[in-house]
């Protein structure tokens, strides 16, 4: 999501030190390397490996969140209550189903979803009396259909807890909004997972009290002898822009060195469309095509949507498709070719965004989500197989 510009980058201790939580974890770390097993699968037939992205949309604008004076409660106030009655408004149940209609009609291996948003709504003493769950919404609709997709790994970002509702009677707040970003990969149920980590950029944009974390997820799996290494991520927008260069930086390191082949997707807010020097560019896309990543809807001779844009529809999800950034990613690199050959030994043959015809829409005419999503198919051809047969994991990165 491209939220409205931050213009305040320090904020007093939230009306008088009402803030709950600031961040998922008091301390940020720098992000450990995963640790990858030497282990194998037992070698199923090598078949196309499709991924699905999808930044599931919060609900609402978070971004006049950020630009309050947070000393001043009524203004808070005018703030949350709005906010939250636009997430409520944004139909969690109706878009969830739209996210697993396109699970079910591509039947992915993998799925990673970003902004999969958790509210819980407290009262005065901070007990839960409410909530709303984007990602526990798409695992009801999961289970009641019967598809074989599970979680693997989820990174919980940035957390906070903003006042919703004073009570003038006591002069104390009694509701307050919980709010839980995460980044999570599921997979089917047949994809054997042999290595997993998660965790959080060491750099952070920082309000104050209040620390905006962004993470990264992967998984790594065994595709007939072969390791595929599927990382999601989603990045700091513009106008933070040294702040994302720098966790694009932290993501480089992540994904240096890897055997087989790497899959790198999700919501980079680095407009691929957009001219060097407009506002919703960065140097991220082109740096990680330089690097050696190939941005698999450019590979694609077979390509399901018109355009390439994936964002942003309007804040409310109603009316016409305002599409105009290409954001959303799924970037491949393989690191089975060898002397100076640079061609990608893969198959990269389809890809399609999905969310953003009018006929995706909920019966109450939502956008499933502000971004489209994006589905991308590979292949090793099997020329190419039998030079990855040896699955040599690399311990640490």
């Amino acid at each position: 999501m491209q939220k409205s510009p931050i213009t305040r980058c320090a904020i007093a201790a939230l009306c008088f030190g009402m803030l709950a939580a600031t961040a998922c974890q008091d301390n940020v770390t720098a992000p450990a390397a995963p640790s990858l097993d030497a282990a194998r699968s037992d070698g199923n037939p090598s078949h196309p490996f499709t991924v699905y992205t999808q930044n599931m949309y919060l609900g609402g604008d978070s971004g006049p969140l950020f630009t309050l004076d947070f000393t001043d409660l009524g203004a808070i106030l005018a703030a949350t209550g709005p906010f939250w009655a636009a997430v409520q408004a944004s139909d969690f149940p109706g878009r969830a189903a739209k996210f697993v209609d396109h699970i079910q009609e591509t039947r992915p291996d993998v799925v990673t979803f970003q902004e999969a948003i958790r509210f819980v709504l407290l009262d005065g003493s901070f007990a839960p009396v409410g909530g709303a769950d984007l990602l526990a919404a798409v695992q009801a609709e999961i289970t009641r259909r019967g598809l074989p997709y599970e979680v693997a790994v989820l990174q919980e970002e940035t957390s906070s807890t903003l006042p919703l509702t004073f009570d003038p009677s006591t002069g104390t707040i009694s509701r307050w909004l919980n709010f839980t970003d995460r980044t999570v990969i599921l997979k089917r149920s047949d994809v054997k997972v042999i290595a997993s980590a998660h965790g959080l950029y060491a750099t952070h944009l920082s309000l104050g009290p209040v620390e905006l974390v962004r993470g990264w997820a992967m998984i790594t799996i065994d595709r007939d002898g072969t390791p595929y290494h599927f990382f999601a991520t989603h990045l700091e927008t513009p106008p933070a822009t040294p702040i994302q260069d720098a966790q694009a930086l932290e993501l480089n390191v992540l994904l240096a060195g890897l055997d087989g082949v790497t899959i790198l997707a999700g919501d980079l807010n680095s407009d691929a469309v957009a001219a060097p020097g407009t506002p919703t560019w960065t140097a991220t896309y082109g740096n990680l095509v330089a690097d050696g990543f190939t941005d698999a809807w450019l590979a694609s001779p077979h390509r399901r949507g018109a355009s390439s844009v994936t964002c942003c529809q309007a804040a409310n999800l109603l009316g016409p498709s305002q599409l105009d950034q290409r954001i959303d990613f799924v970037l491949v690199r393989s690191a089975l070719a060898s002397g100076d050959d640079h061609e990608l030994p893969i198959g990269i043959f389809k890809s399609e965004l999905v969310g953003d015809q009018p006929s995706d829409r909920t019966g109450g005419g939502l956008w499933p989500s502000d971004h489209a999503g994006l589905v991308a198919t590979i292949a090793i051809p099997a020329s190419r197989r039998e030079h990855g047969k040896r699955l040599e994991m690399v311990a640490a990165h």
